[in-house]
């Protein structure tokens, strides 16, 4: 069985296998750590520690900040460029709103793992965002569908491109926040 520590200066957690020298999140000295008990069951230590939310909230970060970059740039290039920009554009925005949807369905799940409800005040604030980005990027796909590239189709893609990194920058923030929180049990 693994054993944890616990920085008692920066609450950095880690098994004790692993320390060296110095706390690796901090740098104070390996004095500093106590130990420390995982009050969760095996189970749910097991599939938190899979990391799969943090791992799929990335794909929709790519696909916005892709978007906005490719449609940027295919405004300001010619041809044949400019269709290689619009080539990488169309993919993110063809895949955008299932990532945003992995990331939600795995954000639901990881949030009841960890806090047991779904009610939470963090939670309540992410699961907004999460249905606000949602929305964005259904209507960024159905824009594209519709509309294909003309310029305005273009400009709005990219306003709303902006809006939804501020959703995920939001959902990343405060995601980070609980990273480490979890109810016993």
């Amino acid at each position: 069985m693994r054993t944890f520590i616990k920085c008692k200066a920066c609450g950095f957690i880690m098994d004790a296998s692993h320390l060296k020298d110095v706390c690796p999140a901090c740098g104070l000295p390996k004095t500093v750590f106590e130990p420390y008990t995982k009050k969760i069951s095996p189970k749910r230590r097991f599939m938190i520690e899979q990391h799969i939310h943090p791992i799929c909230v990335h794909f929709p970060q790519v696909f916005i900040i892709v978007i906005m970059i490719m449609l940027s740039l295919a405004l300001w290039v010619g041809s044949p460029l400019r269709e290689e920009f619009l080539v990488a554009a169309k993919l993110s925005i063809l895949a955008l709103p299932f990532s945003v949807i992995l990331g939600f369905v795995t954000g639901l799940i990881d949030g009841k793992l960890r806090f047991k409800k779904l009610t939470t005040p963090l939670l309540v604030n992410k699961t907004k965002a999460g249905i606000i980005l949602l929305v964005l990027s259904i209507v960024i796909f159905c824009l594209y569908l519709i509309s294909g590239f003309t310029t305005t189709t273009m400009i709005l893609i990219i306003i709303l491109s902006i809006l939804s990194a501020a959703c995920g920058i939001f959902l990343g923030k405060t995601g980070s926040s609980m990273f480490n929180s979890l109810l016993p049990g």
